[in-house]
This record gives C-alpha cells, structure tokens and sequence, in this order.
C-alpha cells in the first residue's frame, strides 16, 4: 500500500532535488566529453594545417631548384 501511496504522492524537495543534481551531473560529463572531441579535432586540423604547409613547402623548393 504504501508503494502505490508513494506512486501517487509528489515528489518531496529533496527527491526533486536529487534528481535535478543527476541531471546536471550527466549534463556537465556530457559538455566535457564534447570539449574534449573539440580540442581533439583541432589539434588534429592544426597538426593537419602544419603538414600540408610543409608540403607545399617542399614541392615549391623543389620547383625553384
């Protein structure tokens, strides 16, 4: 009975609170994980950036030579 009494009845502050504290948990590990993703793509851009610059680089000093 008091099973079914608690399905019925509002959650009380605490258990809003609680949940609204998981929420924000998953939340933030969520925004931490997409940062992360973030700084990884641009560093692998950069690095990207830094290769192609040497490259050509490289095919201009051989044409002058």
């Amino acid at each position: 009975m008091n099973w079914l009494k608690s399905l019925l009845s509002p959650p009380t502050p605490l258990e809003l609170a609680t949940k609204e504290l998981t929420e924000a948990r998953r939340g933030f590990l969520a925004s931490e994980s997409a940062c992360e993703y973030a700084e990884s793509l641009s560093l692998y851009h950069h690095a990207r950036i830094e290769r192609l610059r040497a490259y050509i680089n490289e095919l201009t000093q051989e044409q002058l030579s």
